[in-house]
């Protein structure tokens, strides 16, 4: 197994002196009804306005609200949008229910928010996938499934999940705050959505502590289940040997086929035993062509070690670019990792040789958490580094298209490294016109303040 020669110096990535104050533009609730607040994903839209999805609540298990704002190129609050800045209301039946953005969408002058749902009905617990469409005024759109929202509940009434359900929403709440120790860590694997033509891809996770699935759910464009998708709209998806499977991300092939990534695990507490692919044909078949009946395992080759999927990218010339982190099940060691597969799930010897790219930034813990592909395969990864440090903090490579570091990148190290970008809860970025925004935090007075952040990509 390959590994990534890494540099022991870095350059420093510079934040823009001419985004916010110094490069950081604070983010405090927009309603003082719900004064704690997050960022939780990040976006530049076709009309390079940023946008950032949120959460805003009245305590870590009290009544919350989502949230989107849009901000100018420069930073400020764009009070044209929304109600001066910004949108924020409960999701569902009231602010009881929690909604927790994972995805930005752009469509047609319309602003896509997919995520997932949590609320209390008939006893039960439940926890679903939703959606929600705007206006570019910041607007809900109300032509989009039902008032301009679309709920997803698995039509399975025997599944009365409650217990699981209320640990999955602790868990997503949990990533709210800093860590309690400096040695834990949490990565926030989101359900990434994707678009493809008129439809809507989604990913959602079902199930109890005895056996999780994931479902692939297909949308039409106005918000409705597609039915031409394996005759119900969605497709439910499970291994033979693993009780525990979860896809965190989903790829379109050039022939319209989906290729989903994750990992499956043998018990609900236990790290992931593998890296998982699955594909389905674009009517929403399993192709048992693809591997092994339609799944591709990835193992380290080293048994002492693990991989943990974070998300999955598309590549040039229909390849898949796989992203995230190698631990030690012995010491707990956190490198980052890129594994490139061709579309049918061989390995892709153009890129380190078949090989997994593993990399370190200045030999410090580091997790892979994107990847956005240049003209002519080279691309950019981001990064999160000193992962089980208060002082975590952003960073960018640039890549080969085989997989090497580009070392005329960043003053002969392939790194920026932007320490001033500080993240030690939920992480979101995007990379656009050669800048980086972050979401990012700073805590003083035991308090954490949320702010963006954008960094210069000389």
């Amino acid at each position: 197994m390959s590994t990534q020669n890494e540099k022991l110096y870095s350059s420093t990535g510079e934040l823009d002196p001419h985004f916010g104050e110094n490069g950081l533009v604070p983010m405090p609730s927009p309603t003082a009804d719900y004064p704690e607040f997050v960022s939780r994903v990040t976006a530049i839209g076709p009309d390079n306005m940023i946008y950032i999805a949120g959460h805003a609540s009245q305590g870590l298990l009290a009544p919350s609200v989502y949230t989107l704002t849009r901000l100018n190129d420069n930073g400020s609050i764009d009070t044209s949008f929304g109600k001066e800045g910004h949108f924020y209301d409960y999701f569902y039946q009231s602010d009881r229910s929690s909604f927790h953005a994972e995805q930005i969408i752009f469509k047609n002058d319309r602003i896509i928010l997919t995520g997932s749902l949590f609320y209390r009905e008939n006893g039960f617990f439940i926890h679903d996938k939703a959606a929600v469409r705007f206006l570019s005024n910041g607007t809900l759109d109300e032509e989009f499934g039902e008032k301009g929202k679309y709920i997803f509940h698995f039509p399975d009434t025997d599944i009365a999940a409650s217990a699981y359900n209320e640990e999955c929403l602790k868990n997503a709440r949990s990533k709210y705050a800093a860590p309690p120790r400096s040695n834990q860590f949490k990565p926030y694997s989101r359900e990434a959505s994707s678009v493809q033509g008129d439809h809507i891809i989604l990913l959602h996770t079902l199930g109890t502590f005895e056996w999780t699935d994931s479902l692939i759910i297909r949308l039409t464009e106005d918000g409705a289940l597609d039915t031409t998708f394996n005759g119900s709209g969605f497709v439910r998806v499970s291994h033979d040997n693993f009780p525990f499977l979860e896809l965190q991300s989903v790829t379109v092939d050039d022939t319209g086929n989906y290729i989903s990534g994750g990992d499956v695990r043998a018990d609900y507490y236990e790290q992931p035993e593998a890296i998982i692919l699955v594909k389905h044909r674009k009517d929403g078949s399993l192709d048992t062509s693809f591997q092994q009946e339609g799944f591709l395992q990835i193992h380290d080759e080293d048994p002492n070690y693990g991989l943990r999927l974070i998300k999955t990218v598309k590549q040039p010339n229909n390849r898949v670019l796989c992203l995230g982190f190698r631990f030690s099940k012995v010491f707990g060691e956190l490198s980052g990792f890129l594994i490139s597969r061709e579309a049918d799930g061989a390995s892709n010897i153009q890129f380190n040789s078949g090989k997994p790219v593993f990399t370190n930034v200045n030999s410090s813990t580091t997790f892979c958490i994107n990847a956005d592909f240049l003209p002519g395969g080279n691309f950019f990864t981001t990064a999160l580094v000193d992962i089980v440090s208060r002082e975590r903090h952003y960073a960018v490579a640039r890549f080969l298209h085989n997989g090497a570091i580009d070392e005329d990148y960043g003053n002969g190290a392939g790194w920026l490294v932007y320490r001033e970008a500080k993240n030690f809860t939920i992480e979101a970025s995007t990379i656009k016109n050669n800048k980086i925004i972050f979401a990012v935090d700073d805590e003083h007075d035991n308090i954490i303040h949320r702010a963006i952040a954008r960094g210069l990509m000389p």
